[in-house]
Parts: structure tokens; sequence; C-alpha cells
């Protein structure tokens, strides 16, 4: 872990984004990046999701985890898990939504059914396991459901990846 290490991966970052902007090659992959060597070169970004986001110029993006059952999209990303409650707003998860929903027609899902699991155990347990749920990530939804998304939650996350992986979500 050095900024010399930090800089090189940041470059080799760079390098390849703008091979793809420019066409020069169709696709990049990553490996992992040091956070620490990064912060030690004196770069902000905590990872490759906020830093590609920057090289290419798109107001928001997010983290997706893809497979052929189950696609997860991140709400927050490398922030200490203390942090996540502060982090979670009804804007912030809406504004989540909608760009989950426009894009993943692109990943060739065309009616794209989003369900948010719970911040809490049980989903909050209708406030006896946590306010979250109920008071920021229910509200939401329902903004989402009244714009004509089709989304859903927020479910404890044991029960909602069962029902993602059978194709409910």
């Amino acid at each position: 872990v050095s900024a010399t290490s930090g800089r090189a991966a940041y470059d080799a970052i760079v390098r390849a984004t703008n091979d793809a902007l420019v066409h020069r090659v169709d696709a990049i992959a990553t490996a992992p990046i040091n956070k620490a060597a990064f912060a030690a070169a004196g770069l902000h970004w905590k990872g490759h999701t906020d830093l590609l986001a920057h090289l290419c110029g798109v107001p928001s993006a997010a983290m997706m985890f893809w497979s052929d059952r189950l696609r997860v999209v991140l709400a927050t990303v490398h922030i200490p898990l203390a942090d996540v409650p502060r982090a979670l707003t009804t804007s912030n998860l809406l504004d989540l939504i909608r760009l989950t929903a426009s894009s993943l027609p692109r990943f060739g899902i065309a009616a794209p059914r989003i369900a948010l699991a719970g911040l809490n155990p049980h989903a909050g347990e209708d406030g006896l396991l946590g306010s979250e749920d109920g008071a920021v990530i229910a509200p939401a939804v329902a903004q989402a459901r009244a714009e004509g998304l089709d989304a859903y939650g927020p479910f404890p996350a044991d029960t909602l990846f069962v029902k993602a992986a059978r194709g409910d979500f």
C-alpha cells in the first residue's frame, strides 16, 4: 500500500476508461483497488463506481451485482456501517429506484420489478426494531409506485433474497 501503487491503479483505470469512451475497446475489467492506496495518493474516490461515474461524466451511478438469477443494486457503498442510517434518505432511495428502473432494460430486463430490502432486522417489525424502514424506505417505494414504477418493500432481507432468486423480483 503506497501512494505510488494508488496512483498507478488510478492511472490504469483512467486509461482503460478513456479507451472505452473513444471506442478503442468495447469494455473494461478492473481488479480490486486498495482504498488506502488511493487515499495515500491524494485521491478522494472510495471505489470504482464513483470514479467511473466521474470519468464518464454521468450525474448518477450505482453499483450492481449481477448473476443469472439475481441483480442487486446497492443503496450505499464504501461507508462505515454506522453511517448507513444517515445516508439513507427517501430522496436518495427514490433516485436509486428511478436509476435502476431506467437502467435495467439495457441489461435485458424490459419491465423491472424492484424490491427494496429493509435496513433493520425484519424490516423494522413495525417500528419495534428500528424506524428507518417505515419512515424512510416505505415512502420511497410509495412515491416510486405513484410514478408508475414497479417497486415493492421494504422486505426483510432474508426473505427478500429468497423471493428475488426465485424470480419474484
